[in-house]
């Protein structure tokens, strides 16, 4: 069974607590470690730029959300589900009346709308497309490497820019989901690297409950010794960020404005107040459901828009109160757009699943405007739209230039070098994860966990810029293990083994260092 896999069961089986399960889902974080070694190594990220991704959960209809509102073909394949009553985006587009509160926002050139976003082969299945936008993977035919995924692309991301975790965990969370379990979104190559919380203060009640104190130690000799002990240590993450989410929430002492009611306007209520409040947290994950519109759309998708538009120019109105819109950027992602022919619907007209579909981006350091062309409704792939844009070229955008993630470490994060669109005003300064320059990546090692018992190595694989390197394995004391390289190296990539022949349990930190320029990862050794 995958770890994440046996995270969930056992949550929800009530081992340890059953609300830790519902508010880390199969996501996990580790216990602090404090050894030497460790502490010189902390990594922060030193960006200030917050990400807050809403998921459009069902496959929201572009077609109806940004309007092709001189196109006739459009109202010949819509009848009576068309939107004549568009507010003009341009000459040739609107949005849906629904969104009126983006107008203005449009206006001043903080939302940016790029068009016919999908990928090759699109697969019509909520799950499967869901976790292609999740992981950032390919759907190719026959299926190659990147085809399945078991880690989301901001996962990827964030364990890029915290090498030194799980055993320097930053002081904030690295990531949080709104509700009540956290999406593949966010999993790493090894760890989960956010948690759920439904309100500040009730997560704090009950894990200030929770009590592991004298809960005896398990056998880590054993498979299950070492994932209880995976589960113990969970909860005492959980305790140590308890205090700091309650703390920052409670420090804004209320929101500013006045917030809509609504799905979206409740989670984003939330996250303004911490960040109001001083939360460090770079990622946050919303979701709104209801956009598997068959039958009966017309009210219910101008519902979830206006549910959707109402809410997020609160949350930038309420930003601009505390002083904190121009370090946050909002996105939204749907599995896919909806069919370009209407259906009858049971209850009304509707429309099947599709394929390529518009995505928003919303902040004030967003380059606004309209990306790409309007949907070509002559050209059409079985009946669905033909993509233009590659979803992950999106992502590549949100990572260099909104995170200011260099360019080599993007495709590592990506699996793949993905042209961008000048979606955001660039960070400062491009950099990788620990503040290097190009040409300069350490990647985690594979496998990982790795067994000391089975003879398998570990491969590393890292890129320098030519010279003298090094690269050296500790345990968490800070005693070198072992010397991988120590020698003048070609730029480029290269690989070394390592094998963990006799090493106790643990966890070890593997560093590389050239040029005056270091990286540091993780790895887990089991018996």
């Amino acid at each position: 069974m995958k770890r994440r896999n046996f995270i969930t069961s056992t949550f929800t089986a009530g081992i340890a607590s059953a609300s830790l399960g519902n508010m880390f889902g199969p996501f996990t974080m580790r216990a602090f470690a404090n050894g030497p070694l460790l502490a010189q190594m902390a990594h922060q990220a030193d960006s200030n730029r917050i990400l807050v991704v809403l998921q459009l959960d069902g496959g929201n209809d572009g077609l109806n959300t940004i309007v092709p509102s001189q196109d006739p073909l459009y109202f010949n394949f819509r009848g009576d589900l068309a939107i004549n009553n568009s507010i003009k985006i341009n000459d040739t587009l609107g949005w849906h009346p629904s969104l009126a509160p983006f107008e203005k926002m449009y206006g001043d050139g903080n939302v940016a709308i790029v068009q016919n976003v999908g990928y090759p082969n699109p697969n019509l299945s909520h799950f499967r497309s869901t976790d292609i936008f999740f992981t950032a993977s390919n759907n190719t035919i026959p299926a190659d490497q990147n085809s399945y995924l078991d880690d989301g692309w901001l996962g990827r991301y964030l364990n890029w820019s915290h090498p030194g975790y799980p055993d320097v965990a930053p002081e904030h969370p690295m990531a949080l989901q709104i509700g009540t379990t956290t999406a593949l979104l966010l999993q790493g190559p090894t760890y989960g690297m956010g948690m759920a919380i439904n309100d500040p203060d009730s997560f704090y009640n009950i894990i200030s409950q929770t009590d592991i104190s004298g809960a005896e130690k398990p056998d880590l000799n054993t498979p299950a010794g070492l994932e209880l002990d995976y589960v113990q240590r969970i909860s005492t993450e959980a305790l140590a960020y308890a205090k700091p989410v309650r703390d920052t929430y409670n420090a804004s002492q209320g929101n500013k404005v006045t917030f809509p009611s609504g799905v979206v306007s409740s989670q984003l209520k939330i996250i303004s107040r911490l960040i109001g409040g001083g939360l460090n947290t770079p990622i946050y994950i919303i979701s709104l459901r209801g956009f598997d519109t068959h039958s009966a759309q017309a009210g219910s998708h101008a519902r979830l828009l206006s549910d959707l538009s109402g809410g997020i120019a609160a949350f930038f109105d309420d930003l601009q109160a505390f002083g904190q819109a121009d370090r946050v950027a909002l996105m939204t992602i749907s599995e896919f757009g909806r069919r370009v022919q209407a259906n009858i619907g049971d209850s009304g007209p509707g429309t099947d699943h599709g394929t390529a579909a518009p995505m928003l981006f919303v902040g004030q350091k967003v380059n606004g405007g309209v990306y790409g062309g309007n949907p070509k409704l002559d050209d059409l792939n079985r009946g669905n739209l033909k993509h233009e844009f590659d979803f992950k070229q999106t992502y590549a955008s949100v990572l260099t230039q909104w995170f200011g993630v260099n360019p080599n470490s993007t495709s590592l994060i990506l699996k793949g070098n993905w042209e961008q669109l000048a979606l955001f005003e660039p960070a400062p300064l491009a950099v990788d994860g620990n503040g290097s320059p190009a040409g300069f990546v350490l990647e985690q090692n594979h496998p990982n966990p790795l067994s000391s018992e089975s003879g398998v190595s570990a491969t590393i694989r890292f890129q320098v810029p030519g010279g003298q390197t090094t690269l050296k394995v500790y345990n968490v004391q800070g005693k070198e293990v072992a010397t991988l390289v120590n020698a003048s190296l070609a730029p480029g990539m290269h690989n070394v083994s390592f094998n963990p022949s006799g090493l106790p349990s643990g966890t070890y930190v593997y560093r590389l260092f050239t040029h005056g320029m270091t990286q540091t990862r993780s790895m887990i050794v089991t018996k």
